[in-house]
């Protein structure tokens, strides 16, 4: 245990984050190439050894306590920031509970839209954060491989971006002429009306990551819909959407005697900016 802040500081400073991140990635890389020849077992072991990891704990830890964007926002406990001490206490916690976290309850943050209604933002203890950013580390390179290639929203290496580019390359003026279609789809609530049943049966997790990301799902649930809803807020949240979500660029693959190629959907915002074609 650190005692004293100066040496806590130093010691933090220190660490040798650029190995941390090559030590991750490399795990990251072997259960992504687990989970794409079809080995789901040697997946849940190397997710369970992102778990144990020194280097993921204390990257999880600095990302959301330096990093995000959130990291000046407290939780239920008040805890706006962490200190270097705390920091480490942290690491120390998350390395004897990981495999059996509880969360606490969510900060409510009302957050007013453009359109004059309320979006209520559930923002979790900064521990919690930590934890759900290394289940995270684990789950995101073993679901990578079974996203659709047309899902750009909240995904490592994708962006904006790349699916303005893709719309760009199907509506210019240039390319498919009178057959040009645009359907747009735009789930409602999306994120409070996602299945709880849905996206446990599609993760691919060992047992201490799935009961983590159950009790996580249950801390910000809507006494309305028990079942429903990931909580806005969450680090792992839009990685829960991405799941939940995966092969609805599809739906209209097929419709009224014509082939459609797939939509172009970041998070829950869905377009379709194709040629048809008689079948």
């Amino acid at each position: 245990m650190v005692r004293h802040s100066e040496n806590a500081s130093e010691l933090w400073k220190n660490l040798p984050w650029k190995k941390f991140r090559k030590d991750l990635f490399r795990l990251q890389k072997r259960v992504w190439k687990a989970v794409s020849v079809g080995d789901k077992r040697k997946a849940k072991y190397l997710q369970k050894l992102i778990l144990k990891s020194t280097a993921a704990r204390l990257l999880a830890i600095r990302q959301v306590t330096q990093l995000n964007a959130g990291k000046k926002t407290a939780g239920v406990d008040g805890k706006a920031s962490l200190t270097f001490e705390e920091r480490f206490l942290l690491s120390h916690e998350l390395k004897e509970n990981v495999n059996t976290w509880k969360h606490n309850k969510l900060r409510e943050i009302p957050i007013p839209k453009k359109d004059g209604t309320i979006r209520m933002l559930k923002v979790p203890t900064m521990a919690d954060r930590a934890w759900q950013c290394l289940a995270k580390y684990a789950l995101e390179p073993a679901h990578e491989t079974t996203f659709h290639a047309r899902s750009y929203g909240f995904r490592t290496g994708r962006s904006a971006h790349d699916a303005q580019r893709i719309l760009f390359n199907n509506l210019n003026s240039n390319v498919n002429g009178i057959d040009k279609r645009v359907i747009e789809l735009d789930i409602e609530k999306c994120f409070d009306r996602i299945n709880h049943s849905s996206i446990m049966e599609q993760l691919i997790a060992p047992l201490g990551i799935k009961t983590g990301i159950f009790r996580c799902l249950k801390a910000g649930v809507n006494p309305g819909f028990p079942e429903q809803g990931t909580p806005q807020g969450g680090v792992v949240s839009p990685l829960l959407a991405n799941i939940a979500l995966n092969g609805i660029e599809s739906i209209h693959r097929y419709k009224s005697g014509r082939w459609i190629e797939p939509s172009i959907r970041y998070a829950d915002d869905m377009v379709s900016a194709t040629r048809c074609r008689m079948v």
